[in-house]
């Protein structure tokens, strides 16, 4: 689960890069609150979520480059 965000961002489907990674986030914070996944892993989770959800808003699109 964790590596799929990765695999569609190299697919070229930003969108569905970005919905799982929003799931990771989600099965973080739902693991937290719930105690049901041990803390570590819940927090292994939650941060690589964010980054992959940050490293599809940091990076510009090809049009914008262009426009630049």
């Amino acid at each position: 689960m964790i590596i799929l965000p990765r695999i569609a961002k190299a697919l070229h489907h930003p969108a569905l890069a970005a919905f799982l990674a929003l799931v990771l986030l989600a099965i973080g914070i739902y693991g937290l609150a719930s105690g049901q996944i041990p803390k570590w892993w819940c927090i292994i989770i939650i941060v690589v979520g964010a980054l992959n959800l940050l490293g599809l808003l940091g990076k510009p699109s090809e049009d914008q480059a262009a426009h630049s």
